[in-house]
């Protein structure tokens, strides 16, 4: 199974960042999976204005992070919490997208915050946009609060207590995503 994981932050000095990082590194070290970070701030798309299916001129890169996002079988949004909610980087870049390429996959929302409460807000508001394109919000989201103590900008955990948060849940993603994956790959046409 393939997983992307959008980095939604594009801010100067992000601590969100590292967490994708983390999250990339934990999958794939798994050996059972593989997981690609798409991150919102190398690609740099500038304010929807049509929607790419639509698009006479698609913004650079836009063709490529829509193809990744279509091959992926699953994927984690990764924001953290501004205002209340998650980042305007993150929803322009679903927006640009139809809620198809996202329709019956399992996404996991990961919220980040400095202060102690993980993004909590961030985190129910990205499961409603997980709802509204179509796709199975997992329920457990995973919350880091006071990043800057939990993992380095490199995405490597200083906080070994932190690590049960971690497994507890890649392993309620994967099953989730495992379960929804085969049942799609089962009611595929064959094709002779």
């Amino acid at each position: 199974m393939h997983i992307t994981i959008i980095s939604g932050s594009t801010r100067l000095n992000r601590q969100s960042h590292s967490v994708a990082l983390a999250l990339q590194a934990r999958i794939n070290d798994s050996g059972i999976h593989s997981a690609e970070i798409l991150d919102l701030a190398a690609y740099q798309f500038p304010i929807m204005e049509e929607v790419l299916h639509r698009h006479p001129n698609p913004p650079d890169g836009l063709d490529d992070f829509a193809e990744k996002i279509r091959r992926s079988d699953a994927h984690i949004f990764v924001s953290p919490e501004y205002n209340g909610s998650y980042t305007s980087a993150l929803k322009n870049a679903v927006d640009y997208l139809k809620e198809s390429e996202f329709s019956k996959k399992v996404i996991g929302v990961a919220a980040v915050s400095a202060g102690g409460m993980g993004g909590m807000r961030a985190a129910l508001a990205m499961q409603q946009l997980v709802l509204g394109v179509g796709a199975y919000a997992l329920p457990q989201m995973l919350l880091v609060g006071q990043v800057g103590q939990r993992f380095d900008a490199d995405g490597k955990l200083l906080d070994p207590l932190f690590d049960k948060n971690m497994q507890v849940f890649l392993s309620n993603f994967s099953f989730l995503a495992e379960a929804v994956t085969e049942k799609k790959a089962a009611l595929q046409p064959v094709t002779v």
